[in-house]
């Protein structure tokens, strides 16, 4: 269900055709809809460069993660490894394997000791993250585990599927509990703050809201006119970001659904949103080589971090500190330090 190696090519030349075929269309009312809420990026912005990168990696570096207590960063790459890298001396601690496949998401435990692995090998696997070991793999998906996540209290693991299923697992016996059926290949999830609800995004542009007592929609969104690839809540649960192959960033109002802002910039599918630890800011990596940070809630375009030579596939803020790292196909971990707001 996927071709494992796609190049994505974007220019400023498409996102003009985009524009073309909007302002060319015969509905007044559904371009005024569609622009209401945009907010389109400007080149009058500062541009950040890269404050170093992490060495070691040898293949595309699907995923990262930064553990809550900021000492760890965890990465995931197409050669099917993890690395697991301490931060404080920017040394790599570990490489772990056991996965048949690429590993394409990673989550850490709020206690910042498990690891949760995601690969297209179908399976999950649980790890220890401050000594490197196995924990247990988690079986039950039939096809590529393209999203995992663990809950705020550390209790569950939800994980989404191109099998078109997200499943929802008990953290300490590996127990699957929930199945939850989408109808579509499932790209993105994320646990709300309270733990109480699941946000999750597939491939064709829906967004749906689920609660995770029951296993209850509460909210369906035609979101974005193509694949979902990432969406988040804010710190304060009140917000939820997207972002998407149709390469914009949406911004919706929670629990009613609204949007909020349509955020236009990129010229290439944005692979992943992540908010900043206090919710002023948002950061999207995109195919098109860069990480635009935005600052909210006005929706504005505040910096364009640049240095990647290929499409960034994962972006994560440090809990503590001004920092972002992000992951690309172009091999590279990088580290940013960010202005103070």
């Amino acid at each position: 269900m996927r071709s494992k190696q796609i190049t994505w090519k974007s220019s400023a030349a498409l996102a003009i055709s985009t524009l073309t075929i909007l302002v060319g269309s015969s509905s007044c009312a559904s371009l005024l809809s569609s622009l209401r809420n945009a907010s389109v990026a400007t080149t009058s912005v500062a541009t950040i460069q890269p404050l170093r990168s992490l060495q070691g990696n040898s293949t595309w570096v699907y995923a990262i993660a930064i553990s809550p207590d900021g000492r760890f960063l965890a990465s995931g790459s197409y050669d099917k490894k993890i690395k697991i890298w301490d931060l404080l001396s920017n040394t790599l601690l570990y490489t772990l394997e056991g996965h048949g496949d690429a590993v394409v998401s990673l989550a850490i435990s709020p206690d910042s000791k498990l690891l949760a692995s995601g690969s297209w090998d179908k399976r999950i696997k649980l790890w220890n993250l401050e000594t490197g070991q196995l924990l247990r793999t988690l079986d039950g998906h039939t096809d590529d585990v393209e999203a995992v996540a663990i809950s705020p209290n550390g209790k569950w693991l939800a994980s989404g599927s191109a099998d078109t299923t997200i499943r929802i697992w008990n953290v300490q016996t590996g127990v699957q509990v929930h199945q939850l059926s989408d109808g579509k290949w499932v790209r993105t999830v994320a646990f709300s703050p309270d733990g109480q609800t699941l946000a999750s995004g597939n491939e064709g542009g829906t967004l749906k809201i689920w609660r995770l007592m029951d296993g209850g929609v509460l909210k369906t969104l035609n979101a974005h006119s193509q694949a979902l690839r990432s969406v988040t809540f804010s710190p304060d649960g009140r917000q939820i970001a997207s972002g998407s192959a149709d390469r914009t960033v949406k911004l919706w109002q929670m629990p009613t659904g609204k949007l909020l802002h349509s955020l236009i910039g990129h010229s290439g599918v944005v692979w992943s949103v992540a908010f900043s630890p206090d919710g002023k800011r948002l950061a999207s990596g995109s195919n098109d080589n860069t990480i635009k940070l935005w600052g909210l809630p006005e929706g504005k375009l505040l910096e364009n971090l640049i240095g990647h030579e290929r499409g960034v596939r994962s972006v994560v803020f440090r809990p503590h500190g001004n920092m972002i790292a992000s992951s690309s196909t172009d091999k590279t971990i990088k580290l940013w330090s960010l202005p103070k707001e």
